[in-house]
Order: C-alpha cells, then structure tokens, then sequence
C-alpha cells in the first residue's frame, strides 16, 4: 500500500500497514473518550479535526468527506444542547464512534500519520493519561505526579480554568496546529 508522509510517498507492506491500522484504529477511539470529561471538549476537538481531514484531504476522501460535513452538522446540533450544564451527554458510545471515524478518514486520505498532528490536542489530553496508568500498571513506573490526567482535569482543578475556558483553548490550539499542518504540508 502506498502511504504518504509529508511530501514522501513510500510503500507499505500490507502487514505493517494493517498493524498500525489496528494501533491507529486503537489510540483514536481512546484518545477520543479519554478527551469526553468537559461539556463539549471531545465534540469541539472531534468537529476540528474532522474538519481539518475534510478539508485538506477532500480530493483523496471523496464521500468520506462529504460524511465528515454531515458529521460536523451532526456534533453543532449537539453541542447545541451540550452547553454547559449539559442536557445531552454523549458518552463512551458517542466518544469511540467519533474516534472509530477519525482512525477511517486518516487511512482513507493515504496519510495516516497526520492524525499525529491533527489530532493532537487529544492525543496528548486523553494520551497522557493512558501512558500514565499503563507505565503505572504494568511497569510499576510514575510518571507525571503532580499532573491530573486528562489534562483537562488538570487545567480545571489545578489552574482553575472554566469548563468554557478549557473547550476554546484546547479548541484554539487544535485550529492553529491544523492550519500549520495544511501550511507547510
């Protein structure tokens, strides 16, 4: 299979790229509930990045990207009712099916590895905490101990950051990491 990777094309063996569309299919879906702690964090970040591969990616994404606009309208009306305090909660059902469709648009763009970077506000709010109790649980090993994890909770209880704060800044940062990534890839 070929796979692109800023500006470089190269092929894959089928079994390695299956391989890492397990692993991608897998830190997706839990990055991605790991994130749904806040009023509309997961959904907001969900709606940038589904946007983001939309975007950048049409040509290679063809119908996918006309379901990741449909998807998009779907999480507005949503977040609609899922301002703070929320009426409407989505969930481990809600969060893995939109992480399960992010991993589907970064292997059906041919660039798989940019879920790195447009993903990556969640990759490293739902990720660190993964990393954090896996090293606890398996290897004995701690690692960020004075840090709550997902750092949403951290940046909520720690620095006092309001549920609204937390969304627009996590969604702020996810837009300009986005419109670097289209910029100079």
């Amino acid at each position: 299979l070929e796979v692109h990777f800023f500006g470089l094309d190269f092929q894959m063996p089928f079994v390695v790229y299956l391989i890492l569309g397990i692993v991608l299919i897998w830190v997706s879906i839990n990055v991605t509930n790991c994130s749904d702690g806040v009023d509309g964090l997961c959904a907001t970040l969900c709606m940038v990045t589904i946007g983001s591969f939309a975007c950048i990616f049409f040509d290679q994404l063809g119908d996918y990207a006309n379901y990741g606009f449909i998807f998009i309208g779907v999480l507005l009306a949503y977040l609609y009712f899922n301002s703070s305090p929320s009426s409407v909660l989505m969930g481990d059902a809600g969060s893995r099916a939109l992480g399960f469709f992010i991993a589907i648009l970064a292997m059906k763009s041919g660039h798989p590895f940019s879920f790195i970077a447009l993903a990556l506000v969640m990759i490293i709010d739902g990720g660190l905490g993964l990393v954090k109790v896996s090293l606890l649980r398996y290897l004995k090993i701690r690692i960020l101990k004075n840090t709550r994890t997902p750092i949403h909770d951290n940046q909520r209880k720690n620095k006092g950051w309001s549920d609204t704060q937390t969304v627009f800044r996590f969604a702020m940062i996810q837009v300009i990491i986005s419109i670097l990534f289209f910029v100079f890839c």
